[in-house]
């Protein structure tokens, strides 16, 4: 009973859904992701999905681009904690490439290619995702060499949905700074909400019939790379499927 009470709708989903691009607001986090841009494939299967829901759920629903699908290893900075400027921009950068760098030469890091298998979506609330089988524990093994990572730099990363306050910064982080938050599941985002949807049976009933259709899709991903999310929720290609080199500070 109580998860139908949680809030759904999100105001900065919202703002994007009216077309804000968030400029000059400085927003900035830094994320380790992969499969971002998506591979033609998926994107090409993601649109017909994508297209139906805008067709079949109320129109609190908000559906991603599909140029904004990607899978989040870890969140080094939330671009929630707050604005920075360029200066603030790249210190930060400069205190996580050395993370970065020991966690890639780890014995534990993969040498091989990231198998993804993309399931059928479910609407888990506020948010409606797409989950991944692991297919070789490859995510599973950078996390943990990332963890290591940046334990040896001072920090303790939060990790799933663990106590918050338990997490600490590296050190040489900004006074105030949050911890990093490393996921422990392997998703993509696709749908979120403008507002409060009136009827959330139907609207959950709708979603299931419509993503019944999909084709379990196996990706083969052979780059992680750290990211500025200049714009909530990964939207920094809402508008086109242009390159994202302007985006990427580090890159295996």
């Amino acid at each position: 009973m109580l998860h139908r009470m949680a809030v759904w709708a999100n105001p900065m989903i919202a703002r994007l859904a009216a077309g804000d691009s968030y400029q000059d607001e400085n927003i900035c986090g830094l994320v380790l992701v992969c499969a971002w841009p998506m591979p033609s494939n998926v994107k090409d299967q993601a649109a017909v999905i994508c297209k139906k829901l805008r067709d079949e759920l109320p129109n609190e629903a908000y559906v991603y681009p599909t140029s904004t699908l990607h899978c989040t290893i870890a969140t080094l900075r939330a671009f929630t904690h707050g604005p920075m400027n360029d200066s603030e921009i790249k210190a930060c950068v400069d205190l996580w490439k050395p993370v970065l760098d020991r966690a890639r030469k780890s014995s534990s890091w993969p040498t091989k290619s990231i198998r993804l298998r993309m399931n059928t979506p479910t609407l888990e609330c506020s948010a409606g995702i797409f989950h991944y089988d692991d297919i070789d524990g490859t995510i599973g093994a950078i996390r943990e060499a990332l963890r290591f990572s940046i334990i040896e730099a001072g920090g303790v990363p939060v990790m799933g949905s663990g106590d918050r306050t338990l997490g600490k910064p590296i050190i040489g982080a900004p006074d105030g700074e949050i911890p990093p938050h490393i996921p422990d599941i392997v998703h993509s985002t696709l749908l979120r909400w403008k507002t409060e949807p009136d009827d959330r049976m139907a609207a959950t009933e709708a979603f299931d019939s419509v993503t019944r259709s999909w084709t379990p899709l196996d990706i083969s991903v052979e780059r992680v790379t750290a990211v500025f999310e200049t714009v909530p929720y990964m939207h920094m290609l809402a508008d086109s499927d242009g390159s994202s080199a302007e985006f990427i500070w580090w890159s295996t």
